[in-house]
């Protein structure tokens, strides 16, 4: 009796230090051969490949739903992944070209951008009906929830500016004029601060979203997308035709460091569990891993043909 009640508890101690040992997952959408690259960004290699439909794009992650939604331009839909057995489980129709995604942190609605047809459609995550449509003008493309699940923002990249719908009737709240062609959107842990990444002036929008004060600053060519640190100290910005990052020391508004990737560099995600970040390089068919605490290249993962991985690609495991 002795021995079994502690042989139960080592059992029992195992599993919960593996649960706290689960890695996150980085899903890589992979334009060029319609997959996604699942890469376990403790082991920092692809573990999975999954087949998709065609010129898979946007990514969005509903954690607590234990889904992952990819748009597939080509192929007008949006595939639905089970990330507990990393299996496709649907396909959701939808007309036009769908490029950005993004999952409310209520995971009560998923969000789409229709590049060329200038709507965006919220849907429903587990019945996957389509619940609203609006068109806004022109060119949707990066889209984010904030926190609180108030607020859509999307860069209008044709107008040159950034759009905030009402989340409850899909209303446009506000629209904010940024640099020419703003693309890559995203947004501080806490909502306060929005970041757009301006592809034809090579600058980055930092904007307050209390008070829509804005500032501009200058990175280098043809800036795709960004991401911001955990504590918002610090904004990472792709640079694709430069092949780099832009790291931004966000109180100071001043590059701090610029990081060579791989070619053409688009996607890039915040893996907060390890202080990484993760970027996608179209041009070279690989995933630059950069340690965020010095800013150094610390790995270089192999994945499939032209990966975009638009929108926040890592799951954090609970």
């Amino acid at each position: 009796m002795y021995f079994a009640h502690h042989v139960f508890l080592y059992v029992l101690l195992s599993l919960m230090l593996s649960a706290c040992t689960q890695s996150n997952l980085a899903y890589i959408t992979n334009q060029g051969d319609n997959t996604v690259s699942v890469i376990d960004t403790k082991q920092q290699k692809v573990i999975e490949t999954i087949v998709v439909g065609k010129a898979p794009v946007g990514i969005a992650n509903a954690a607590d739903l234990h889904r992952v939604f990819v748009t597939n331009v080509e192929d007008q839909n949006v595939t639905v992944i089970d990330t507990n057995t990393n299996k496709v489980i649907h396909h959701i129709p939808v007309s036009g070209s769908p490029v950005g995604i993004a999952a409310s942190p209520d995971n009560q609605t998923l969000y789409v951008a229709d590049w060329y047809s200038n709507r965006i459609l919220a849907i429903d995550p587990i019945t996957y009906a389509i619940k609203q449509k609006v068109i806004v003008e022109k060119a949707p493309a990066g889209i984010i929830v904030s926190p609180d699940n108030q607020r859509l923002y999307i860069t209008a990249r044709d107008s040159n500016e950034i759009v905030i719908l009402d989340t409850q009737d899909l209303s446009t709240q506000q629209r904010i004029a940024v640099g020419k062609h703003p693309f890559g959107i995203t947004l501080s842990i806490d909502g306060s601060m929005l970041y757009s990444a301006n592809v034809y002036d090579n600058t980055v929008s930092l904007i307050n979203t209390q008070t829509w004060e804005q500032t501009i600053l200058a990175v280098d060519d043809h800036p795709y997308c960004a991401v911001a640190s955990p504590d918002n100290q610090t904004l990472y910005v792709t640079n694709t035709l430069d092949e780099s990052v832009s790291v931004i020391d966000i109180p100071s508004k001043k590059i701090i460091a610029t990081v060579t990737v791989g070619e053409t560099p688009e996607g890039i995600d915040y893996d907060t569990e390890n202080d990484l970040v993760y970027v996608a390089n179209w041009g070279e068919n690989n995933v630059t891993v950069i340690n965020a605490k010095t800013n150094k290249v610390i790995n270089t993962i192999p994945v499939g043909d032209k990966p975009r991985a638009f929108g926040q690609f890592i799951k954090h495991k609970k």
